[in-house]
């Protein structure tokens, strides 16, 4: 699975760059400024850098001089995100693009498809905060399902599991009549560790009851209900 690694020392971007990755589901790492970004580009070896030009200490450009100077890491895609008048400088400091700050969201999704050629989930997800208990292998672990689909669902969890490995799950939702219980086996497909730890799941078995609460509940969700605690 494509991992990106956000380098940003002051939040500017990381947020809206964040959003944008749940609709590749690309992983998202992130470092607050270009030393603590070559510690994780050396450990965790990211497919893709999006990195603020203008960073204090060393700077967006000077990480990207540094990594493209480095036979391990110099066809790793780096995207700049510089202000109009630093475009010409990024683009001297080798990144293999340049995007305009304030970081527009289309903008960047255009970046990531281009380089690492991911295609944008088909589902609509609705952003929840709700409690999932979840097994694998008999153990019993806790977390918050943050957002959900017909298909799958993130779980915020600070117990993260292997791709591929196979969950037994239970979380309530509001369906037209009160409250139901949805029971199901998901596969783990994406492991996220910063800034929001968790896992990207797909659904591998739903029983027709729990398919039709599932359903209830996601229509609710379209028609503008509130998204609280069920």
């Amino acid at each position: 699975m494509p991992s990106i690694l956000l380098v940003d020392d002051s939040g500017l971007f990381r947020n809206v760059a964040a959003e944008v990755l749940k609709r590749t589901g690309c992983e998202a790492l992130s470092a607050d400024g270009g030393t603590e970004a070559l510690d994780v580009v050396r450990r965790e070896k990211p497919s893709m850098l999006v990195v603020r030009a203008g960073m204090k200490g060393m700077t967006g450009m000077d990480l990207c001089r540094v990594l493209k100077a480095d036979p391990a890491f110099s066809r790793m895609p780096i995207v700049l995100v510089a202000p109009p008048a630093q475009r010409d400088a990024a683009g001297h400091a080798g990144a293999d693009a340049v995007l305009p700050e304030p970081l527009e969201p289309e903008a960047l999704f255009g970046a990531i498809r281009r380089f690492l050629q991911v295609m944008p989930r088909e589902e609509a997800r609705s952003a929840v905060e709700w409690s999932i208990t979840f097994w694998r292998e008999g153990v019993q672990h806790a977390g918050t399902i943050r957002d959900l689909s017909r298909g799958g669902f993130f779980v915020r969890t600070p117990v993260l599991q292997p791709i591929g490995a196979r969950l037994e799950v239970s979380f309530d939702v509001p369906v037209e009549h009160g409250v139901r219980n949805v029971v199901a086996e998901a596969l783990v497909v994406r492991v996220a560790r910063n800034p929001d730890p968790g896992l990207g799941c797909r659904f591998f078995q739903l029983s027709a009851s729990s398919r039709g609460y599932l359903e209830d509940c996601l229509r609710i969700l379209a028609l503008g209900e509130p998204a609280g605690a069920p």
